[in-house]
């Protein structure tokens, strides 16, 4: 049985509370969009960042069994379960939820792939040296 050292359970206690922090961000992100003076760019684009972002730190800071995977391969699926999202949102959709309106780009993507990268990094950097105490 692993027993987590007091360090790396507040260093995952950390990236936990900054994960849903950054979904969370996602909401008011969102409701920019209906101000008219915010850059639609950033607007459009940030969603993209913030989650999977968010979504990779929180199952970094979990105690499951998907722990035991290391920081980039924890990386490789978010960005895998990212990606897949970004693509579902093309497919056309049925009743109510033709109604809703999304816009893809290629952007998207782009900041899908960069924000899974960058926070894969800075995990890394936080969690660092953890293999070795094991």
């Amino acid at each position: 049985m692993k027993i987590p050292t007091p360090a790396r359970g507040r260093r995952q206690q950390v990236l936990g509370y900054v994960g849903a922090v950054l979904l969370l961000l996602i909401i008011p992100v969102k409701l920019l969009r209906y101000w008219p003076a915010t850059g639609q760019f950033m607007v459009g684009v940030a969603p993209s960042l913030l989650g999977p972002s968010g979504l990779l730190l929180l199952l970094l800071s979990s105690p499951g069994r998907l722990s035991k995977l290391t920081v980039a391969q924890m990386g490789m699926l978010v960005g895998a379960i990212s990606v897949g999202l970004e693509l579902a949102q093309l497919a056309p959709r049925p009743g109510v939820l033709a109604r809703v309106r999304y816009t893809f780009d290629a952007f998207d993507l782009v900041a899908t792939v960069l924000s899974v990268s960058v926070s894969a990094a800075i995990a890394g950097v936080v969690l660092r040296g953890e293999a070795s105490r094991k």
